[in-house]
């Protein structure tokens, strides 16, 4: 009977460590931050001076045990269109940005995070500008 009651605590402490583990792996597995960029965003018919915002994720260490890419980035052209790279790879201080995840990766741009460039091919034409970080 002795040895039930181990085996029962057992169990339940190994069943509360795993619903420990699941919240913070769930709750504390990337790091968001938002950008507003301004530069200009070169047309088919030309130029255009541009603001537009980026979210983006970057994934905790620990993400690289079930996931290859390093984060990814939410773009918004206000009023215009909505664009998401689900893939991003870090090398050095600059993440590059691809379309997604699947093969073959196409490369869509990079953003630096030590100056805050950021040069992306997006749905209208390449955007090249400088980035701020905004709440």
């Amino acid at each position: 009977m002795r040895i039930i009651k181990v085996i029962a605590m057992a169990l339940l402490f190994l069943g509360f460590l795993s619903v420990l583990i699941f919240g913070v792996t769930s709750n504390y597995s990337s790091r968001v931050s938002n950008y507003e960029c301004v530069g200009t965003l070169k047309y088919q018919v030309g130029d255009k001076s541009e603001s537009l915002y980026i979210k983006l994720e970057e994934y905790r260490w620990w993400v690289g045990l079930w996931s290859e890419s390093d984060g990814n980035v939410q773009l918004e052209i206000p009023n215009e269109v909505v664009e998401y790279y689900g893939y991003i790879k870090e090398v050095g201080n600059m993440y590059q940005i691809f379309e997604s995840s699947f093969q073959p990766l196409t490369l869509k741009g990079n953003f630096s995070k030590l100056s805050k460039a950021l040069a992306l091919s997006t749905p209208y034409g390449v955007f090249d500008g400088m980035c701020k970080s905004i709440s």
